[in-house]
């Protein structure tokens, strides 16, 4: 994955989402969608049920 994103590319992805962002934000909305694509990758992994903590509650016995 690239570390950053072109401002031109952005502004296409923004386009298309009908999304407008003034000038002045741009900067942090670029560095916010580098994040949101890192978090993206690694939500979509596969995963098996191991991966998942178990929802069951034992209290310890005293």
């Amino acid at each position: 994955m690239s570390e950053t994103i072109s401002t031109e590319a952005f502004q296409v992805l923004l386009d298309r989402a009908g999304i407008s962002v003034k000038p002045e934000n741009m900067d942090e909305m670029r560095s916010a969608y580098m994040l949101l694509q890192a978090m993206r990758e690694r939500v979509r992994q596969p995963r098996g049920y191991d991966a998942e903590p178990a929802h069951i509650f034992t209290p310890a016995s005293r």
